[in-house]
């Protein structure tokens, strides 16, 4: 049965959609189809972290999160549940870290990998997070510093029009005093040196 051009070309872009998506449901789901394991960190604020979030461990993609839990009346009342693959090990001091991938992109979590001397921690393990600076805090901050830095200017412009009026008028003397210092670096440099490398000229200047 012969098969035309156009039907040879469908039947190829089928084949390949279909691969396409084979490897796509591959990637996605390489952690759920996988041996994982379950971990908690726990979190005062995840400034909008949201479920299936990617998780990142030494900056490698290894897992998604989970769920996301409010505990009412904690201290640090959000709890992250993850799911990592089973080749992950963590250790008492890993810790999380809530970034995004690009100004306004994604929310991830990052795990640090921890110390070789810290013992390792067995899944279901709650691991210390660090909360993310909230937008508005980091706003009021900046603006905090800003004035502060007018504040400085304001200051230190009387200073700088004092020093304005002291170089008017002797720019010569200036000059002349830093050429005078220059000379006397160059001096001392060369006779370090000389008495570096023919310490004995001393010697026969004091005998």
């Amino acid at each position: 049965m012969k098969y035309t051009s156009a039907e040879v070309k469908a039947g190829f872009l089928i084949v390949l959609s279909c691969v396409l998506l084979f490897s796509l449901t591959f990637v996605v789901g390489r952690y759920v189809s996988g041996k994982t394991n379950v971990w908690n960190i726990r979190f005062g604020y995840v400034s909008g972290l949201e479920e299936n979030a990617p998780v990142y461990f030494a900056g490698r993609e290894c897992g998604k999160v989970e769920k996301i839990e409010i505990l009412s009346g904690e201290e640090r009342p959000i709890r992250v549940r993850i799911r990592l693959s089973d080749e992950i090990t963590l250790r008492r001091d890993s810790r999380a870290t809530i970034d995004m991938l690009g100004l306004m992109g994604e929310k991830f979590i990052e795990i640090t990998p921890g110390t070789a001397q810290a013992p390792r921690v067995q899944p279901e393990f709650e691991i210390g997070g660090f909360d993310p600076i909230p937008m508005h805090e980091m706003m009021s901050k900046m603006y905090v510093l800003t004035d502060k830095f007018d504040e400085m200017m304001t200051l230190m412009n009387p200073m700088m029009e004092k020093m304005n009026g002291f170089v008017e008028g002797h720019e010569e003397d200036i000059a002349r005093s830093i050429a005078n210092i220059h000379e006397i670096t160059a001096n001392i440099r060369d006779l370090t040196y000389d008495l570096k490398h023919r310490p004995w000229r001393l010697v026969r200047k004091n005998s």
